[in-house]
């Protein structure tokens, strides 16, 4: 091959490389500028990992510094963007993309770097999609581009084109509407709610028997497998698959991150919970779910700071009148000395506990809306909890214990921010509400917008 040849398979091989990262910075700079409520590195910075995590957690503090950055980073991907398609001093404007990327490989390095295994596509053990960017970057700064062919211009202007007509069509289909990418030039995650796209962590709090933790908390019954779907019969074991392994390290983290600390659930999920926690630099506040004195034993050793009777066993009591083994069931609980709830999905069974002077320090009662289809069904079919929440709201006003409301989503019929502000507005202390790890950011970013935020 004469060396004309080699030089000019060279120049094409190169110019690929930069048409295809230039794109991937450009898109993601153009995407960042198109957002309507704005973008900002500051949830990026807050869920940093490794080593260099306190510093970029401190630049996060400073308004000033994280306003700078999300102007440079946007307008910084959109400049290297353009510049790598069209070859204009692409060699130096490597160089800044190679910083970008340092920076993210810093801020939310790979395992073993990493205090938290993240799951994400794209992470490799020490190397990841950052990375291998960067590394096809220097290539492109070491090279120079000889500009021999006049099709080479030509194709420059037809990439340019065709990003312009599906950048517009994408926009006008609705992609800018939707978080569809984590923050960096970095991979796309479609109907992912990234812990990037979160606009504040919650902040409001609840405490029950001096014990304080967020306002939202997660509830256990997905986890558990327990998804109430009605005629779905294969949807608990999909349920327990899903939010198994890496899926239940992940849902602890975005709640974490999102300012959810506190878990009601079965008091076989504590440990894992609670390990996941750990490695995420965090702890949760958690409820169990007890149905005797050894559930109660069980949690008190895990470290939970509060049990509760579980509800369906409360009910079964209370239909049965049998006062006697419900309050001895509950006398068993107090007896770990953590505050002591009881369980009901139907408010006549705290009022028979009331009657019968079963006292706990707080209720957790099944609560929400009938604004849904199968509300309207004659039979439960497992798709109601709540026959009627006006009653019951109006009844457990008139309890001094506060209370928490579960079964928020119907099964799944409900969205999970209408059903936080219905129990808000109606007087739960707390909502512990089943979400699945995607939608967190996007329940939190949802009650923040609704103005839930004080």
């Amino acid at each position: 091959m004469e060396e004309n040849e080699k030089t000019s398979a060279l120049d094409i091989a190169l110019l690929l490389l930069r048409i295809a990262i230039g794109w991937h910075f450009l898109y993601e700079g153009c995407w960042k500028l198109m957002q309507e409520d704005g973008w900002s590195c500051l949830s990026y910075l807050n869920a940093a990992q490794g080593p260099l995590a306190p510093l970029f957690k401190w630049m996060a503090g400073l308004p000033w510094l994280v306003t700078t950055g999300d102007w440079a980073v946007q307008i910084g991907l959109v400049v290297i963007g353009v510049s790598l398609i069209t070859g204009a001093c692409a060699r130096f404007t490597a160089l800044g993309g190679i910083a970008l990327m340092a920076m993210f490989y810093c801020c939310q390095p790979p395992e073993p770097f990493a205090t938290a295994f993240s799951g994400a596509d794209g992470r490799f053990f020490l190397i990841e999609r950052n990375a291998v960017e960067a590394s096809g970057l220097l290539l492109i700064a070491a090279l120079p581009w000889r500009r021999r062919c006049q099709w080479m211009h030509l194709s420059v202007a037809a990439v340019l084109a065709v990003f312009a007509v599906c950048f517009c069509l994408h926009g006008r289909d609705g992609g800018f509407k939707k978080v569809e990418a984590v923050t960096s030039a970095t991979v796309k995650v479609h109907e992912f709610t990234a812990l990037a796209a979160l606009k504040a962590p919650l902040d409001e709090k609840a405490e029950i028997a001096g014990v304080k933790f967020s306002r939202l908390a997660l509830g256990g019954d997905l986890i558990a497998g327990h998804a109430h779907a009605r005629d779905l019969i294969w949807a608990d074991e999909f349920m327990r698959r899903y939010n198994g392994g890496v899926t239940l390290g992940r849902t602890v983290r975005y709640c974490l991150h999102c300012g959810i600390d506190a878990v009601f659930a079965e008091p076989a999920f504590l440990e894992p919970m609670r390990a996941a926690a750990k490695e995420a630099g965090g702890d949760l506040t958690f409820f169990a779910n007890c149905t005797n004195a050894q559930d109660a034993a069980l949690a008190k050793d895990g470290g939970a700071k509060g049990v509760y009777l579980r509800p369906e066993l409360a009910d079964e009591l209370a239909r049965k009148g049998d006062a006697a083994q419900l309050k001895s069931l509950v006398d068993a609980l107090k007896s770990t000395g953590l505050p002591t709830g009881v369980g009901a999905e139907d408010v006549e069974t705290v009022k028979f506990c009331a009657t019968n002077g079963v006292a706990p320090a707080y209720w957790v009662l099944a609560f929400h809306s009938l604004d849904y289809p199968a509300a309207t069904l004659k039979t439960r079919c497992n798709s109601i909890w709540c026959v009627d929440p006006t009653a019951a709201a109006a009844y457990m006003k008139t309890r001094p214990e506060p209370w928490v409301a579960i079964r928020c989503l119907a099964g799944g019929a409900i969205d999970p921010v209408k059903a936080y502000k219905f129990a808000k507005d109606n007087g739960a202390a707390a909502a512990a509400i089943d979400l699945l790890d995607y939608r967190i950011v996007e329940t939190v970013n949802g009650i923040m917008k609704g103005g839930q935020k004080k």
